[in-house]
């Protein structure tokens, strides 16, 4: 599937709240007719959008190319990877683990699955979720 210019300037549009193009130029200090051009030359602003990426915490591939990615908040990630831990040793997967070992297993998983997916931080972080436990 080809990038259009055109589709990905909607999407930066919406990521900041923008109606107009003008807009999306003021932002990247860019003349008025900077983002008219790129799209009449359907010329992809790579450096422009990988700042929007970072500001609004989305996926390079879904602003360029439309596919969908899922983030996920550490607490939220950390907590379902316990859980699916607990619940082997409820059904005798890791009857002989104990507790603490468990934990320190859905660390060290989480660990492997943060470096390869999109992790949020939220107001508490994995560490402190991982003395809670």
């Amino acid at each position: 599937m080809e990038a259009k210019a055109s589709e990905v300037f909607e999407k930066l549009k919406d990521l900041y709240g923008y109606k107009t193009l003008k807009e999306i130029c003021d932002k990247f200090g860019k003349n008025k007719t900077w983002a008219g051009q790129m799209i009449k030359n359907n010329s992809i602003p790579f450096p422009q959008c990988l700042q929007a990426c970072n500001e609004h915490g989305v996926s390079l591939d879904w602003l360029i190319q439309g596919k969908e990615s899922k983030s996920f908040e550490k607490s939220e990630l950390l907590n379902a990877i316990q859980e699916g831990l607990f619940e082997c040793k409820e059904l005798a997967i890791l009857k002989d683990l104990s507790f603490e070992q468990l934990t320190a297993a859905s660390a060290l998983i989480f660990k492997q699955v943060e470096k390869k997916a999109i992790v949020t931080d939220s107001q508490k972080s994995a560490s402190d979720e991982i003395k809670r436990a």
